[in-house]
């Protein structure tokens, strides 16, 4: 099969959600498929990263895309734009171009569109080729549930204003595509509100068990570790949430419990949170591993957001025992509250839960390995990229009948 996978940002390196899912997906195809990747970069140093990945593509075009963040435009796209802000970003002239040569110079079996950036790209391909839609998540849920946390009020207007872009836009340009896929059922049920003859398939994201491996480390004992891209709203969220609502209450058992927030990009109100005693703001790590490993507990405290959370999977590959709400665990729905998972939604609910775990290390043990045995199980790359392979064949099928 030869697939053209249309990208917004360079798989590489696969260090946050959406590049680790394309990073992997393009390594598992190319065992068996031929990939070419076009993508879009942010600045011409993202070059020095295709050698990273060249032994997976046949070829790889990139385009250099600077992201507009100006305030301006942002109200611009509030009063005078019909489609989210979003999109326009991404929007590059010079990446319709290489794509229109690169689909009349290859006959590429698929097309696969990569989140939501990338699907309006689809607009200026006039030959009958069957495509993919992969926007991972229901990007209008996502921008609903950032309305109810948003403090700022321009920011919460700003915010519905997408919200009601974004609900339009998925309902015109889904049916574009053969096919459409999520990461979760919950996602697949919100679009099917917007019209529920969309062809949408649920797929998960997968983890790198054999790298998410559980090794011996030194633990800091008592401590708990939270993760993310740390100027992602629903991650400020539940960091915040975190420490203003729950750390207290587990202080009262557990004094001298640490509490760990480590992802790239931490914003001025997370940095203003760190102590380096108590309370640890690391921003970037390069290694993730030696963070989980050597904390007690990884929670998971979403009040918002979306799709299936690699917080939790490589937490869970990690063998570490995870306390998360039921929203983190959206993306997960197979997962057993108290086998594998501690599930809590109230502070002091979700505070006793991590009380317990670290005062009873075999229970932490019981349920880490069981959560490592849940992932191996069900969430390898190698079954999730079979999976859409799958789906591509049935996009094919779907197009020589149409």
């Amino acid at each position: 099969m030869k697939i053209l996978f249309i990208a917004h940002s360079f798989p590489y390196p696969p260090d946050e959600g959406i590049k680790l899912m394309s990073y992997n997906l393009i390594k598992q195809f190319s065992k068996n498929h031929t990939v070419t990747l076009l993508s879009l970069i942010e600045d011409e140093t993202e070059i020095n990263y295709i050698p990273k990945i060249s032994n997976y593509c046949k070829r790889i075009e990139v385009v250099v895309n600077k992201i507009p963040q100006s305030p301006f435009l942002r109200l611009w796209n509030i009063f005078f734009q019909s489609y989210p802000f979003c999109i326009y970003q991404f929007y590059s002239k010079e990446f319709i171009n290489k794509l229109r040569l690169l689909i009349e110079n290859e006959p590429f079996d698929i097309l696969h569109f990569d989140f939501v950036n990338t699907s309006i790209y689809r607009d200026f391909i006039n030959i009958k080729l069957p495509s993919i839609y992969f926007p991972h998540d229901a990007m209008s849920m996502l921008f609903k549930r950032n309305i109810t946390k948003e403090k700022n009020i321009f920011r919460k207007i700003y915010t519905y204003a997408q919200y009601k872009k974004m609900l339009s836009y998925e309902s015109k340009i889904i049916p574009k595509f053969t096919k459409t896929v999520v990461v979760s059922p919950v996602d697949r049920n919100w679009l099917l509100k917007i019209n529920s003859s969309f062809d949408i398939s649920v797929i998960p994201n997968g983890v790198d068990a054999e790298y998410f491996k559980p090794t011996e480390i030194e633990q800091d004992y008592p401590s708990v570790i939270f993760r993310g891209i740390m100027s992602f709203l629903p991650n400020i969220d539940a960091a915040i949430y975190f420490y203003r609502s729950i750390l207290p209450l587990i202080r009262k058992e557990i004094p001298n419990i640490k509490f760990y927030i480590v992802g790239k990009n931490p914003t001025q109100e997370i940095k203003k949170l760190n102590d380096n005693k108590s309370v640890i703001v690391t921003g970037y790590v390069k290694d993730i591993r030696e963070y989980i490993l050597k904390s007690t507990v990884n929670v998971c405290p979403m009040r918002i957001g979306s799709g299936i959370k690699n917080k939790i999977l490589e937490s869970m590959a990690l063998a570490k025992p995870t306390v998360a709400t039921k929203i983190a665990c959206d993306g997960i729905p197979d997962v057993k509250d108290g086998s594998n998972i501690i599930i809590a939604d109230n502070p002091e609910e979700f505070s006793s839960k991590v009380i317990t775990l670290i005062k009873n290390r075999r229970l932490c043990e019981e349920i880490g390995n069981n959560a490592r045995k849940f992932v191996i199980e069900n969430y390898s790359w190698e079954k999730v990229a079979k999976k859409f392979i799958d789906v591509y064949q049935e996009a094919i099928d779907i197009n020589k009948i149409i």
